[in-house]
């Protein structure tokens, strides 16, 4: 957002220093062209009165000196031509100056004023050519003289660069301080938001205590902080219900259920040969509904808990889970295999990884079929760590997998006395600690279940 906004306020200052520099200079330009011109008829006027003089009374040298003095004296050239030939010329140049001799001639009718063209001796001049008008005793061999006055154009155009250079250094630094205004503005805005997002993210990570400031930023954006804190606060109240229900309710639950176990295996032991298949079979849902509780708990625990991260050795903690698995793996005829490297870490909640990998070997031995093999495998990348738990059973269609991660789901055929809780605790575990779980089809069938966890050099919570 903030590159957006200085982006605006950048194309804004641009335009509108562009739409005043432009045509300023355009405007300096031309005055200063005019303003050249101007000056150059009024020398020209002075001028020759004081040439006339001199011509008059015969004084060729007194009216060289004049015109010497006045080049001199203000870098412009004179050029006096009578009967199209130089009778005074400050620069030799000047003397063969075609074009000039012919603005000369021109100049005799009336005064003349304008541009030579670039290819004079001395390159484009601004001129104005007036013709000298003589007393009645003026010698005869001055007959049509005619004075000209000659200024550079490069002189001109070195004077109007100039202008345009102040123009630019002028509109770069509005430029500037129209950038560092955005900055200002821009920071003003984004900072209060930034805020927001931080607390924002961090409530919904589960730091209930996270509250959005409300005393910086813009009235609007104070206004959305308070609206945001008292949403937080309705929905922190309603989750904290919500735990303490299933919490208690959990709790009330495994009490009678426990002594409810206890007397009937009590019965079961008094009872006759016929009846123990009913007590085996009342025994095993009770069993059941044992670990559908310890589940719902670890669940409300896992929703209220704020999260710690802590490394951990990947390696490490698949050894010694498969260690403890493998005797059920052998009980049963399965194949365990694991393929992890060494000093590949990752950081998430404390124990997470031990419950992530019970779960899912609980579920890949249930899936499993006598014979058939569970691979452990751990990949990493430079940002992420792959967790595959694969097994060999029958698989699941694609729209079951898409409902696995569900609470209480189960598959159609499912015949094991499985809660349909563990996919879900897997969940909450792996998205609490920043990863990601997703189910896929293993080859030749059977399911892949890919745990993907931030590699611990790039989690931000390491």
């Amino acid at each position: 957002m903030r590159r957006r906004l200085l982006l605006g306020f950048v194309l804004f200052a641009f335009l509108a220093t562009s739409l005043l520099i432009v045509p300023l200079g355009i405007t300096l330009e031309t005055h200063e062209s005019a303003t050249t011109i101007a000056t150059l008829k009024r020398d020209t006027s002075a001028l020759s009165a004081l040439l006339s003089d001199a011509l008059s009374h015969n004084e060729l040298a007194r009216a060289i000196r004049l015109a010497d003095t006045y080049a001199k004296q203000t870098g412009r050239q004179v050029l006096v031509v009578n009967d199209a030939v130089a009778l005074i010329a400050t620069t030799p140049s000047q003397a063969h100056d075609a074009a000039l001799i012919h603005v000369a001639g021109l100049a005799l009718a009336h005064e003349l004023s304008g541009q030579t063209p670039g290819g004079s001796h001395d390159g484009p001049q601004f001129y104005v050519a007036v013709a000298i008008h003589r007393g009645a005793d003026a010698s005869r061999h001055i007959s049509h003289p005619v004075l000209i006055v000659t200024f550079a154009v490069n002189v001109n155009n070195s004077q109007i660069h100039h202008n345009w250079t102040e123009l630019i250094l002028y509109g770069l630094a509005m430029f500037a301080i129209a950038f560092l205004l955005a900055l200002l503005v821009s920071g003003s805005m984004v900072r209060p938001l930034r805020r927001i997002g931080v607390a924002v993210e961090a409530i919904g990570a589960g730091e209930l205590n996270a509250r959005v400031p409300v005393d910086s930023g813009p009235d609007e954006l104070r206004r959305l902080a308070v609206v945001i804190n008292a949403t937080s606060d309705r929905l922190i109240t309603l989750l904290e219900a919500q735990r303490a229900f299933v919490e208690d309710a959990s709790h009330q639950l495994r009490t009678p259920l426990t002594a409810l176990q206890l007397h009937l295996e009590n019965l079961q032991h008094g009872s006759s040969p016929d009846s123990r298949d009913d007590f085996a079979s009342v025994l095993s849902e009770v069993a059941r509904l044992n670990r559908l509780v310890d589940s719902l708990l670890a669940l409300a625990r896992l929703e209220s808990a704020s999260p710690q991260f802590v490394n951990v050795d990947v390696r490490d903690v698949v050894v010694e889970r498969a260690e403890i698995w493998r005797a059920l793996a052998d009980e049963n005829a399965l194949t365990l295999e694991i393929d992890v490297a060494s000093g590949i870490k990752v950081s998430l909640i404390p124990d997470a990884l031990e419950q992530i990998l019970d779960n899912l070997l609980s579920n890949a031995f249930d899936a499993t079929p006598r014979g058939g093999t569970i691979r452990v495998v751990v990949r990493a990348s430079r940002e992420s760590v792959l967790l595959h738990v694969v097994d060999s059973g029958r698989g699941l269609r694609a729209d079951e997998r898409d409902f696995a991660l569900r609470r209480f789901w189960r598959g159609s055929d499912n015949a094991n006395d499985g809660t349909g809780l563990g996919l879900s605790i897997v969940d909450q575990l792996v998205r609490l600690s920043g990863g990601s779980v997703a189910l896929h089809e293993a080859t030749p069938r059977g399911i892949d279940v890919l745990v993907t966890l931030p590699n611990v050099a790039t989690n931000p919570n390491s």
